[in-house]
């Protein structure tokens, strides 16, 4: 453990539709933790000319999508930044850029212990654990069937069932090095127990108890959370357990194969794979793959370029990022047709 938290950042990380919005409000809710919403820091910085320091990032950084969701003032960052390097942030600062981030939004709230959730991140806990020796990293997951279904129906995420199957087995494959140096719980067991879940998590982040976090919607601050409504939910009362009839709405051969390419979600964390009524046969497996390849061409030819334009030293306004961002999968939008695309507000200095 580190000698003082406040120094230990907490990541939240995992798959789109895992929960991790609603474990970020939990954690929220104690009266000394405050997250930042998918600050995505390590997303697209491999992107960076080698010779960017981190104060060339963090000027990058502040026009970007990420950022403005934040909610910060660009001053707030760079004052705090200017503490530990006045002359400026070399290239090996990155770390205490992001600090300052996350320090920058808990201060809002009068909170000492600072972090982000970004499910993202789940593919740098490597990155990470190196950048930040002493960062807990707790990784929430859920039965990879009803994730995948959901991000099916997510205006950002791949509409195909090869695409999104392989991004859960590339982030379980990514993630084992590390599994004896973070802490994970199931969504599932978090919904039904939050109790039990969320004192071991405390205990592992070196907080002390507050039965605060099993109120969210009454303690967390609520007001950071970007007003859509694929993460509103999570501002609204737990249920006992996700609600998603996954069984009836994936075809079985899809199922299998699911089970089959993220088997260790199964073997490792205890979900039961499914009784069907007739087992598909390999072929009707193999035709319902080929079957979902134009989808995943698609969807590949969208991301490609706006990931490459996310990336570049000049990317896209606020604006046109996240209306590209949001147009991946347009046949989600049929799930949200009132929704008007919201505008950041303007953001004042604190």
């Amino acid at each position: 453990m580190s000698p003082n938290p406040d120094d230990a950042p907490i990541f939240v990380v995992g798959t789109g539709r895992s929960g991790t919005t609603l474990l970020r409000l939990m954690l929220n809710a104690h009266p000394r933790i405050h997250l930042t919403h998918e600050a995505s820091f390590y997303v697209g910085r491999q992107f960076l000319p080698r010779r960017f320091t981190a104060s060339d990032w963090l000027e990058l950084y502040f026009k970007s999508f990420s950022f403005a969701w934040l909610l910060i003032h660009p001053d707030e960052v760079r004052e705090d930044l200017a503490k530990t390097h006045p002359g400026g942030a070399s290239k090996d600062a990155f770390p205490d850029a992001y600090r300052s981030i996350m320090r920058a939004k808990a201060a809002h709230y009068e909170r000492p212990r600072y972090g982000d959730k970004t499910p993202f991140h789940a593919s740098y806990v490597g990155k990470i654990l190196s950048e930040f020796p002493d960062a807990r990293v707790i990784h929430i997951l859920r039965d990879p069937r009803p994730t995948i279904l959901s991000l099916r129906d997510m205006p950002w995420a791949p509409r195909s069932w090869i695409l999104n199957n392989r991004y859960l087995h590339r982030l379980a494959k990514e993630l084992a090095p590390y599994r004896d140096k973070i802490h994970e719980v199931r969504l599932e067991d978090l919904l039904s127990g939050p109790e039990e879940e969320m004192r071991a998590i405390l205990e592992f982040v070196d907080e002390p108890w507050d039965e605060r976090v099993l109120k969210h919607t009454e303690h967390a601050p609520l007001d950071d959370v970007p007003p859509f409504p694929w993460l509103l939910t999570a501002t609204k009362e737990r249920g006992s357990t996700p609600k998603r009839d996954w069984r009836e709405r994936i075809p079985d051969a899809w199922i299998r194969q699911i089970e089959r390419r993220n088997a260790v979600y199964f073997d490792t964390y205890g979900y039961e794979r499914a009784e069907l009524e007739r087992e598909p046969t390999f072929f009707e497996r193999m035709r319902a793959v080929f079957a979902d390849m134009p989808e995943a061409r698609r969807f590949l030819s969208r991301f490609i370029p706006l990931a490459r334009k996310l990336g570049s030293t000049n990317p896209p306004s606020v604006a046109e990022a996240q209306r590209r961002l949001l147009d991946l999968n347009p046949e989600a939008w049929e799930l949200y047709p009132d929704l008007v695309m919201p505008e950041r507000p303007e953001v004042e200095r604190r």
